[in-house]
């Protein structure tokens, strides 16, 4: 069930045009697969662009787009008919049983 669930979700994704250059990844967990944000492509031209202001670390944050990525990441699952669950190191994400 693991890998079938694994490809659901990546197409789910990618339907939702979350692409592999998105930085969003899955990876299997059980009977669950946990789908995480690495915004590495996003925070790295931030920091370039602010390297001289002292408070740099708060222009890398990237405020409130963590956790509106993660609001649509679980509607779209929800609309899926796949059963999301947020937790710190991302989404996971199940399969209703039945």
């Amino acid at each position: 069930m693991s890998h079938e669930l694994v490809h659901r979700v990546q197409i789910v994704l990618a339907d939702a045009g979350f692409g592999p250059d998105s930085g969003i990844t899955t990876q299997s967990d059980g009977v669950a697969v946990i789908v995480a944000w690495h915004p590495d492509r996003l925070i790295r031209p931030t920091i370039a662009a602010h390297a001289a202001d002292p408070d740099v670390h708060a222009a890398a944050e990237i405020i409130g787009i963590r956790t509106a990525l993660e609001q649509a990441l679980t509607s779209v699952f929800l609309a899926a008919g796949l059963t999301p669950l947020s937790q710190p190191e991302g989404i996971r994400v199940t399969a209703p049983v039945g």
